[in-house]
Parts: C-alpha cells; structure tokens; sequence
C-alpha cells in the first residue's frame, strides 16, 4: 500500500456566484473607461504643450497681427497702448504657491484698434478681511506691454451672480473676453494679453500651461488598466476552482 498523498484529477471548471459576476460586469467597464479617459486627457494636454511651444517660437504679434486667421493662443505680443486704472477687474480665489489671492485684469486701448484688449497684470495675495481690496499701482500713459495672448480655454466657472459691474473695481469669480463686453459694455478683442515677468505693470506671473502634465495622466491611465485587470484576475478565481486547480497541477509536477 502506497503511503503518497493522492491528488484529485478532477480538471478546472466555473462555479459562477451572480453576485460577483454581476458587480464586475459594472467595474470593469468602468475602469476600462476611466483608463481611455484619462488617456483622452494625456493628449490634450500634449497638444495643448504642442501649440504653446510653437507659438512661443513665433515672432512677437503687433496690433496688425491681433485680426489674422493665423491661431494666436500662446502667441507673443507687443502691444503698446494705455491701461484704463479706473476700471479694473479683481479675478477673484487665485491660488498661488498655496496662497489666496487676486489676478488683476483692465482693459487696454491701442491706437488704430476698435476692441480694447484686455490685459492681465498677475497675481497678488489676498488680505484675510474680504473687505479690503489690493491697492494697485497704475500704469500711466503710452506704454509698450509684453506678453502671451491667451483665450479662456473653458473648464470650471465659479457662479459669481454678477451681471453688471455696480462699481469699480469689480471683484468677479471668472472673467473672458465675452464676460468683459458685458461688464465694460464696449467691445473686446478674443484674447487676453497676461503679461511677461519683465513688462511694465507686471505684478507676479507665470501661468502655468496645463495643470497636469501628460505623463500624470498616462501613470493614471495605467494605474486604471491595471485595477481593471486585478478586477478580472479576481473575478476568475471567485468564481472558479482555479486556485485549486493550480495549487493540485503544482503538487503534480512536485511528486
């Protein structure tokens, strides 16, 4: 009498619990989804970087190139003209290096131009009362003001219930250059002007170009695809003798 264990020849086959099947069905699609979608972000923001460094590369527009077919985002340009200090918008909840603050924004005229431009100064910090608004030197008279010309890309808009601007400056939650028609009631070109560290009337900038670099979402779009395919392993072992089976064909090979 042989005194070997003895191992089952019984092969693999599915012992399905509905439950769990049913609940991966609804996961895995899910994350399959979240993976592409964050792969769809990789890129668009990869354009958005490509289109940026093309047009920085560009020389810098005057006015005469402001109305050209030509595509102008991240376009550098020289504009000279004068800044209305009286009316300014004071874009509010602006973080910079973790700090609450301010972008400062007014409305440029340059001579031979119908539509004023409107033109970002920066950043500045917040006082912690509500109340008290920043105290912004203006600039005054001709100036030459150099920059990036930006158009609001879209995304989330903070609902300030503002319609009009009852007195300046105005505080406002988002602003465009379709929102600055309505709060000027005059017209504006597309795109702003945000002004580079050394042109006059700059306060703090430097915007960064996208919020999430590419490869952060490709390390996501991965970590998505990788959850989806643990969801799947998982799925096969609770609902099969697989675990079994493997540990009795390892046992086999051992004897």
């Amino acid at each position: 009498m042989t005194t070997e264990p003895q191992y089952s020849t019984q092969g693999f086959h599915w012992q399905p619990n509905k439950n769990l099947l049913l609940l991966s069905l609804c996961l895995f699609p899910l994350l399959i989804a979240l993976g592409l979608w964050q792969l769809d972000r990789a890129d668009e923001k990869q354009r958005i970087l490509n289109q940026y460094n093309a047009n920085q590369q560009a020389s810098p527009a005057g006015a005469e190139a402001l109305h050209s077919q030509t595509n102008l985002q991240y376009r550098s340009a020289w504009l000279e003209g004068e800044l209305d200090a009286n009316r300014r918008i004071i874009l509010d909840n602006r973080v910079a290096n973790g700090k609450p603050g301010y972008e400062i924004l007014e409305a440029l005229t340059v001579a031979g131009m119908e539509q004023k431009i409107l033109v970002n100064r920066g950043w500045v910090p917040a006082s912690l009362d509500r109340s008290i608004l920043p105290q912004i030197e203006a600039v005054k008279g001709q100036v030459q003001f150099r920059g990036a010309l930006y158009q609001t890309l879209g995304g989330y808009r903070l609902d300030d219930g503002i319609t009009q601007a009852a007195e300046w400056p105005a505080r406002v939650g988002w602003i465009s250059a379709e929102r600055a028609e309505t709060l000027f009631a005059e017209s504006f070109f597309s795109h702003q002007l945000r002004l580079d560290q050394d042109s006059p009337g700059a306060l703090q900038t430097g915007w960064a170009t996208v919020s999430v670099q590419p490869a952060k979402h490709t390390g996501y779009a991965v970590q998505w695809f990788a959850m989806a395919m643990v969801l799947l392993i998982m799925t096969v072992i609770a609902n099969s003798n697989l675990a079994d089976w493997l540990k009795q064909r390892r046992n086999q090979g051992q004897k």
